[in-house]
């Protein structure tokens, strides 16, 4: 992950220069989600820097995929800004 000044940076900026979402402030009104490659190390913050499939089964279930645009492998999703732990446990709690 990388945070600059408390700022959650897109990696892919190389790829994708004419990116406008290039950093995440701290605080959000709502937190958003973006996809990590543990593979390449690298956060992504856009739908330019991913792809998605989808995989169609018989009895109906769709399964989606999103795999970095570098090295194809598929990304984990995160949430920014970071949850600490103590709160996630308080807001289970309260569904």
């Amino acid at each position: 992950m990388t945070v600059r000044g408390n700022h959650l940076q897109c990696d892919m900026r190389d790829t994708c220069i004419s990116c406008s979402i290039y950093t995440w402030p701290p605080k959000m009104n709502k937190p958003k989600s973006y996809y990590f490659c543990e593979h390449c190390n690298i956060d992504i913050l856009c739908e330019r820097g991913f792809s998605i499939s989808y995989d169609y089964f018989d009895d109906g279930f769709v399964d989606k995929k999103t795999r970095c645009i570098k090295c194809n492998r598929l990304l984990l999703k995160k949430t920014w800004p970071i949850i600490p732990e103590k709160l996630k446990k308080e807001l289970l709690k309260m569904k």
